[in-house]
């Protein structure tokens, strides 16, 4: 049974810190250990409560909420934010959706079924068990469903070094990358490989990364207006000095990034993430369990994986 938006805020409450205030054991000289439920502003370093996070969020144009796409907890921290931030007209823009979906037929009116009937065929490689309600909540919120990735042609073709057929901003906007945020993508992308990638096929998959996080911003722009437009995609996309920021030219935006912390309260991604360079906002859950791909038996280990690209 899904769980109602009271029992998912009274869960994830139980582990918050008051605003402003940190763990008494930082303030004794311990090392700072992050803990699942904290809000952390990252241009104050002060811990934040829902309602003051909203509050924040009140009057941007752009919000981005970047996740872990298997976090059950990051799900649940989505449904508050949507609850919260999408009324009648607000657009919300998602990873998960390609062009050419029938979403303009899609309203308040329709049902769990009708909607699954219309997306889950073309969305199967994602989860509609968790996908299917965040994207029925926006609907009954009377919000709209906007596209953010691109489709799999332009993908096949990017890949194979072919025109696309994306728009000019877009690829104007991808060009300008510079060869430095390039490298750390590269990196990141060789890292979830498990072993280097050859030029010749991590090329094109930069390429690809550069061109989702340009479709996701244009779409963003397109969809701001009145009301405020969102975005819901993997953390890595929605980084500020990596992602869909980069592509947008406006400063009323916000980021609120989903991060996790293991048992021991380090932050899964390292203390990069700290920054008001890569996110506005922070808001710690629990860490899932990983699947070690990169070992001799894919093993699963305690230790969680990095944010999702």
């Amino acid at each position: 049974m899904p769980m109602t938006r009271t029992a998912i805020a009274a869960a994830l409450s139980l582990c918050l810190w008051l605003p402003g205030t940190v763990p008494s054991h930082a303030a004794e000289g311990a090392e700072l250990r992050r803990h699942p439920g904290e809000i952390l502003d990252l241009s104050t370093m002060e811990t934040l409560s829902p309602r003051d996070l909203y509050v924040a969020l009140e009057h941007k144009k752009i919000i981005l909420i970047g996740e872990q796409h298997d976090n059950p907890e990051h799900h649940a921290v989505e449904t508050l934010l949507l609850e919260e931030l999408v009324t009648p007209g607000t657009a919300v823009v998602f990873e998960m959706l390609g062009p050419g979906l029938p979403l303009d037929k899609l309203g308040i009116t329709t049902s769990r079924s009708e909607l699954e009937t219309a997306l889950k065929p073309v969305t199967q490689r994602w989860d509609w068990n968790t996908y299917g309600p965040l994207f029925h909540l926006v609907l009954q919120l009377g919000g709209s469903l906007a596209s953010g990735n691109l489709g799999q042609d332009q993908i096949e073709a990017l890949y194979q070094g072919e025109d696309a057929g994306l728009p000019v901003q877009e690829t104007e906007s991808r060009a300008a990358v510079t060869g430095q945020v390039r490298k750390h993508i590269g990196n990141a992308i060789s890292a979830q490989h498990c072993k280097p990638v050859p030029a010749v096929r991590l090329d094109p998959m930069v390429e690809i990364q550069l061109a989702r996080d340009a479709r996701m911003a244009s779409q963003l722009e397109q969809h701001a207006g009145y009301r405020p437009a969102l975005l819901l995609a993997g953390g890595y996309h929605v980084r500020k000095d990596l992602g869909v920021p980069r592509h947008l030219n406006r400063d009323d935006s916000a980021v609120v990034m989903l991060a996790m912390v293991t048992d021991r309260g380090e932050i899964v991604g390292g203390d990069e993430l700290l920054s008001n360079q890569v996110a506005d906002y922070l808001w710690f859950t629990s860490a899932t369990e990983e699947t070690d791909y990169c070992g001799d038996t894919g093993a699963s280990t305690s230790h969680a994986s990095p944010m999702s690209n």
